[in-house]
């Protein structure tokens, strides 16, 4: 937060060191007069690359078959190749089988878009949830139902809350992954849990909780009775590389300068 005198008085500014705002009571402020900036688009690359890890680590069920492997399975119980398959008993499929569905086209969406085809994968972007698909973008059940992964990557709303959940598990293929990077509360934690559970789905990953910090105390998804799901658990780290900080830093240092010299923050939200 920064504090400047002007003509008539003092303002402040807040500056949020990330793109979401959800940590700032925006009313609040906009109804007292402080300006507000995020700092968009800094972890745009880093969160890109932790979903095609999260992707690879549960396309080729890497937690599990190192589990596996230093369990010492592989000499007394024979071929693992077994673990990495699908609900559907087939082998993992590779980067030019898959149809990406992307949910949620911000920056961060769009970048997955172009590395994702860069890997030769095909993508989907989905239009809003129970609304008609504008030009470009496909259906939000044609995206759940056709896509073999699912990539949530959108802001957290009173509309997004449990966007994904039973119905849409149950429309989705049996070779299908979920990989979340978005908030916590966008994916129904229990009806995916459950899916993985039936075989509804092949795997997922996820960057984000409901409640935070995580802990198999308060969350489902953790507990001691999930280590034999294809379930790959990272704890809100998608953002973290030293890019991330230097743009951070950056983008903070605009915000104030802008709130400076014109009277607000460069990438002003309220």
């Amino acid at each position: 937060m920064y504090t400047a005198a002007t003509n008539s008085g003092f303002r402040i500014v807040v500056s949020i060191i990330a793109s979401g705002t959800d940590s700032v009571d925006l009313a609040t402020c906009c109804a007292r007069g402080i300006a507000v900036g995020n700092t968009p688009h800094c972890n745009v690359t880093t969160v890109t690359e932790h979903v095609l890890a999260l992707y690879f680590a549960t396309r080729r069920s890497i937690v599990q078959t190192n589990m596996l492997t230093r369990a010492g399975d592989w000499p007394t119980k024979g071929s693992q190749q077994a673990t990495m398959d699908g609900p559907d008993n087939k082998a993992p499929r590779t980067c030019h089988d898959e149809l990406v569905g992307i949910i949620g086209y911000g920056a961060i969406g769009k970048n997955i878009e172009s590395t994702a085809r860069l890997l030769g994968m095909k993508t989907a972007v989905a239009g809003r949830k129970g609304a008609q698909a504008p030009e470009g973008r496909v259906a939000f059940e044609t995206v759940i139902h056709e896509s073999s992964v699912l990539v949530v990557c959108l802001p957290r709303s009173p509309e997004t809350l449990n966007l994904i959940s039973e119905v849409e598990f149950n429309q989705m293929k049996p070779y299908a992954l979920l990989i979340n990077v978005s908030r916590g509360g966008i994916v129904d934690e229990g009806a995916l849990l459950s899916s993985l559970r039936q075989g509804k789905i092949a795997g997922a990953g996820t960057d984000v909780y409901s409640q935070e910090p995580a802990a198999p105390s308060n969350n489902i998804l953790l507990t001691s009775d999930t280590a034999d799901l294809n379930l790959v658990t990272t704890p809100h780290v998608a953002w973290y590389s030293e890019e991330t900080f230097d743009n951070y830093n950056r983008a903070c240092r605009s915000n104030v300068a802008g709130f400076v010299t014109k009277g607000e923050p460069e990438y002003r939200v309220c």
